[in-house]
């Protein structure tokens, strides 16, 4: 049971410092598509790059700390996993929203299709990838 506990404590800590990167990608996002005006596909590439050096140095310090891997080879790792991350966020996001607007009487902002993207991105990719591959000892 304590390996279970630890696995469920360890995924709630990526979680939160996940929730957090978020914030940080999808308000920068905002703020530069929304606010500034810039195309919402260059937007969310930024948003999700300041998301991901976020994460990196939260799970770093407060979630996967106890690596015995140096910190540049924890970049280098993370950097794999974050670069798949970022195409499928930035790519799935600008070619759902396309598709889904394709139709005449559909037109979602982007943020819409960009949460469904980044919840399956991270369940499915950041996470083991960072569990398995970059902070694992």
């Amino acid at each position: 049971m304590g390996k279970i506990k630890h696995e469920l404590m360890t995924f709630g800590k990526a979680e939160l410092t996940a929730t957090i990167a978020s914030v940080v990608d999808f308000g920068l996002a905002f703020l530069l598509s929304d606010v500034i005006g810039i195309y919402y596909g260059l937007a969310n590439a930024l948003g999700v790059m300041s998301g991901g050096i976020t994460n990196c140095c939260l799970n770093y310090r407060y979630v996967f700390g106890d690596s015995s891997r140096k910190k540049k080879s924890v970049a280098w790792r993370y950097f794999i996993v974050w670069g798949i991350s970022w195409i499928l966020n930035s790519g799935c996001t600008i070619a759902l929203t396309e598709l889904i607007n394709q139709h005449e009487h559909i037109n979602i902002h982007y943020m819409i299709p960009k949460c469904v993207v980044a919840f399956l991105v991270a369940v499915l990719v950041n996470y083991p990838g960072q569990r398995k591959f970059v902070f694992n000892n």
